[in-house]
């Protein structure tokens, strides 16, 4: 079932399709963390996403002391952006982040052979709880910023200190945000209230606006599949199971496929939702849809050998491939 928008813009017109396969590529949306969400939903509170940031610029750079809290690539971005823009030695500035640093992405070579299909198959095959142990400590994968963007942070930072100043800038990892609120009777002030978890210290800190680069979340797909919830397998944490090749765990009275894209992070790994895999889950779902091989699939994508037992991919139509795994000792 299905709404479109009317001509008007107004009045949409329902519709409802029947299809023996979906496939399902509903993406992220930004994520807030808790403790800052009403802040976020109040009107009139500058407490806005990363996601949002170009379109309150101009009033961001207004507000007497700005924070920013995420250490990713836009995180870094939009702090660099700032500090470019305020005067110096009155940039008044708190950058602030839960990882332990602010660290480079891992962008080397091999590195980047995480997101290949080879790693997607190991990942796949791992037990569920180490999955759910791998995937948070992977997140300078992913998470980190770019080497030039680091560089352009220090270099800025730094020519700030050539005549005997010093920046009004204050950079700190490691930092939860445990609540937040207005201060009554100061307008539109916000106190964040922190902790330091390897100090275990907690302290209080008051600024005028607040942007999260706090990144993205998976949309769930439960909304979407309330009809078919009892028929949908699900791992220990409640989540649905998905096949290597991106096709939900149905019960078999389900006789038709439904795959996802972007949902399935906890099943084949960091690779989920980078768009240098979409062409090959792209072409791995039309294989299996077909039951042909219209995309032949390289049958090896990364140098390095993920594991003592490889994980092969699985077979598909017109293309028998497998992989030997060598005798111990060898």
């Amino acid at each position: 079932e299905h709404t479109h928008p009317a001509p008007d813009g107004e009045t949409p017109t329902h519709g409802r399709t029947r299809t023996r396969n979906i496939a399902l590529g509903v993406g992220t949306a930004p994520f807030i963390p808790e403790p800052l969400r009403p802040l976020a939903e109040a009107p009139g509170v500058p407490v806005i996403h990363s996601a949002d940031y170009l379109h309150h610029r101009e009033t961001l750079l207004k507000a007497d002391h700005i924070t920013v809290i995420g250490s990713g690539q836009s995180g870094a971005e939009i702090f660099l952006d700032l500090l470019r823009a305020r005067p110096r030695g009155i940039e008044k500035i708190h950058w602030l982040a839960r990882t332990q640093a602010f660290a480079p992405m891992e962008y080397s070579k091999l590195g980047l052979e995480h997101f290949t299909p080879d790693y997607t198959h190991y990942f796949h095959a791992l037990p569920e709880d180490v999955r759910d142990t791998l995937v948070p400590q992977q997140w300078q994968l992913h998470k980190g910023i770019d080497t030039d963007t680091i560089t352009a942070i220090h270099d800025e930072l730094y020519r700030r200190t050539l005549h005997g100043g010093w920046p009004d800038a204050t950079l700190t990892p490691g930092v939860t945000v445990r609540t937040a609120g207005r201060l009554s009777g100061t307008g539109n002030r916000i106190e964040l209230h922190l902790e330091h978890t390897q100090q275990n210290t907690r302290t209080r800190l008051t600024t005028d606006a607040v942007v999260l680069a706090t990144g993205y979340r998976e949309r769930p797909l439960d909304t979407l599949l309330t009809g078919i919830t009892p028929h949908i397998h699900r791992d220990k944490q409640g989540r649905p199971r998905i096949h290597t090749d991106f096709r939900l765990d149905l019960d078999p009275t389900i006789t038709g496929n439904i795959y996802v894209q972007n949902a399935e992070r906890h099943t084949h790994g960091v690779g989920a939702p980078d768009l240098g895999l979409a062409a090959w889950r792209s072409a791995t779902i039309l294989n299996h849809l077909t039951g042909t091989n219209p995309y032949p699939l390289p049958t090896r994508t990364a140098f390095t050998t993920f594991g003592l037992t490889p994980h092969p991919a699985p077979a598909v139509p017109g293309q028998g491939h497998t992989l030997t795994p060598l005798a111990k000792g060898h």
